[in-house]
């Protein structure tokens, strides 16, 4: 069977503990923190796997993905069949 994968935006969700809220800022604030995984190693902060519903997520078009695909479609071997690349050389 086929299956088409789609590149979406969505919020997802660290607990913080109250005691824990000053730490995060200011990693926030003097880290990059490009990953929510990257707070995981402060004692108590957690990912919430069922944090905010999928109705937050949005489509990324290629613009917002810096030209690479958003949309891939792969037949039953697992090969690419069809993409919306806006680099054609990328696949």
């Amino acid at each position: 069977m086929a299956h088409l994968d789609f590149k979406v935006t969505c919020w997802k969700r660290l607990a913080v503990p109250n005691e824990k809220v000053e730490e995060v800022i200011k990693r926030l604030k003097e880290s990059d923190c490009d990953d929510i995984y990257d707070l995981q190693d402060i004692d108590g902060v957690y990912f919430v796997s069922d944090g905010p519903d999928a109705e937050c997520e949005e489509t990324m078009t290629p613009y917002e993905n810096e030209g690479s695909a958003t949309q891939e479609l792969y037949n039953s071997e697992g090969d690419i069949i069809y993409n919306n690349s806006e680099n054609p050389d990328e696949y």
